[in-house]
């Protein structure tokens, strides 16, 4: 029955744990009674999983309190703690959602999986089983679309005796959550801006002599000591200490704090720019400063940065960006996490590029007597609970702070730090400090003041050598031709006149397309291809093949 059951889990990892475990360690003080039901109760240590009596009927009742809307092909129900898999059965039978079942103790999940027969179930490819939380959240992030319904049901006498775990179970998927809220508005808002920036940086790459790949800096400051600096408004309690310590670090500053650290006579070696748009009004002014630092910028960052005389520009390019990727594949190079971030882009720099340790100075993540920069930008609150930003209206949040207290921030910053706090585990950062004195508290960064550095600086060199590095360029006939193939696959799909899944895939193989189009494609999945949008939908896919092939010629790429 095991090995049935592992036949089809669709979790490769928790597949090795369970395969590292015997029966004999897995049944250590499990054991079974029968209810006045005439159902089997696990056990542990004598403390049933389900309810003593009538532990299916309990389970139906506690899914009709719990779950009180419909459940669609696309909504998630989290099942916590497993038993005699009950509820797993309940909830597959019910509701024709996705599953996802977390046994937060692996012998139990062992035990269960070698006397229960739920191969049928991991069949459908609609139930995830794991017993670790970040595992969940991962998978959580890769099936949730927003609109979609999450609900937690759980086993109430398990819950008992797993708090902890349940506690830390429904703050998680509630953060995950709303991180991918964010993630998709901001998709929504910059999805072609992106893809625009993209087209004209490969063209300016291609006509520029100082442009470098971030990956030509890989380990070179093995060892060294690295100070980012963020332009939340604790960073000007330090800009003294930054100029008394400056020959201890090497210093990465993100774009929106370059105007401060000007004013303040301090020159980053780097200056780390993600921003879609807007940098100009930033940098406007600062150009004979930009000529004495250097840019590392992502490739879908903002194509204004070429005009700013950096001395030198590293490119990054993000593993989550489909085109992005392609372009990366077909020349060879090496793809980093973006974070979402100019901030985040510096930590993945800053560990790529090899330091052993990262120091954070003005990475607040929330706000200061309302004071939401270092430039002293006070926000423009609307309520209690709002305030606007640009001419988005933003939720106003707390979230826990270094002090112990709680504090303000953005809704969407709120979901950053979550971003960042992932970030930190996928890079296995060691040694990361920050000097916030008020901010939020980010997991895997050691908070203290600057003056309580330990005293581990080391002398940078920062006169970096770039040894055998050149400036590149990209190679893009094979790229561009394959494009261009995948956009025509859309077009003969467009002639047949008909809203289809087989046209939203076809869009979706195109990485250009899909770039273009993410907010339409989505508006389409949360509808179940609706009729309603076939129309609009259609204009808008003819639309983006207009644009983007109009963008590949202005840019000399085809």
């Amino acid at each position: 029955m095991f090995s049935r059951n592992l036949e089809f889990l669709n979790n490769l990892a928790l597949k090795s744990r369970l395969e590292r475990i015997t029966l004999e360690e897995s049944s250590k003080n499990m054991s079974y009674c029968m209810t006045p039901s005439n159902d089997y109760l696990l056990m542990k240590d004598d403390v049933p999983f389900d309810d003593i009596n009538n532990p299916r009927e309990a389970i139906k009742e506690t899914l009709r309190a719990t779950i009180k809307n419909p459940m669609g092909n696309n909504d998630i129900i989290i099942t916590f703690g497993i038993g005699l898999c009950y509820m797993l059965d309940e909830v597959y039978n019910t509701y024709p959602s996705k599953i996802i079942v977390y046994e937060p103790d692996i012998n139990v999940l062992h035990f269960v999986l070698n006397n229960v027969d739920i191969s049928e179930h991991l069949a459908s490819g609609r139930v995830f089983i794991t017993d670790n939380l970040d595992e969940l959240m991962k998978k959580l992030s890769e099936i949730y679309i927003t609109k979609d319904k999450v609900e937690v049901v759980y086993l109430k006498n398990y819950a008992i005796v797993k708090s902890p775990e349940l506690m830390a179970l429904t703050q998680k998927v509630y953060e995950t959550c709303r991180s991918k809220i964010v993630d998709v508005n901001t998709i929504t808002k910059y999805s072609k801006k992106w893809l625009l920036n993209t087209l004209r940086n490969i063209n300016l790459i291609n006509n520029n002599s100082s442009v470098f790949k971030l990956s030509d800096l890989k380990n070179k400051f093995s060892g060294q000591t690295a100070l980012i600096i963020a332009a939340g408004p604790s960073l000007n309690e330090n800009l003294e200490k930054i100029k008394a310590n400056r020959d201890k670090f090497v210093i990465f500053a993100v774009n929106k704090v370059l105007r401060v650290l000007s004013a303040n006579g301090i020159v980053p070696d780097f200056t780390v720019c993600l921003d879609a748009s807007s940098i100009n009004s930033t940098l406007t002014g600062l150009e004979e400063f930009c000529a004495k630092t250097n840019c590392i910028m992502d490739i879908k960052s903002d194509s204004v940065l070429f005009s700013k005389n950096f001395k030198r520009m590293f490119m990054s390019f993000s593993k989550n960006d489909m085109v992005v990727k392609k372009l990366a594949d077909y020349n060879k190079l090496e793809c980093y996490e973006s974070g979402g971030t100019a901030t985040a882009l510096a930590l993945v720099a800053a560990v790529k590029l090899g330091f052993s340790k990262i120091i954070f100075t003005g990475l607040d993540m929330a706000f200061q007597n309302e004071v939401i920069y270092s430039t002293g930008e006070v926000m423009n609150k609307v309520s209690d609970t709002q305030m606007i930003v640009g001419k988005t209206q933003k939720k106003i949040v707390k979230v826990k702070s270094v002090t112990g207290d709680l504090v303000y921030t953005r809704e969407d910053y709120a979901a950053f730090i979550q971003h960042f706090e992932t970030l930190i585990k996928d890079l296995e950062c060691k040694e990361i400090y920050n000097t916030t004195s008020f901010g939020a508290a980010i997991e895997g960064m050691k908070n203290v003041s600057f003056d309580e550095l330990p005293l581990f600086f080391s002398s940078t060199g920062t006169p970096f050598i770039l040894g055998e590095a050149k400036p590149f360029k990209l190679e893009i006939e094979e790229w561009a031709t394959e494009e261009l193939m995948l956009i025509n696959n859309v077009i003969s799909v467009l002639s047949k006149g008909v809203f289809s899944p087989a046209l939203v895939s076809t869009i979706v193989k195109s990485p250009l397309m899909y770039q273009y189009m993410q907010a339409d494609i989505l508006k389409v999945l949360q509808s179940n291809f609706e009729s309603g949008y076939a129309d609009e939908f259609i204009e808008k896919a003819k639309a983006a093949i207009k644009v983007i092939v109009e963008n590949l010629q202005k840019n000399r790429l085809i």
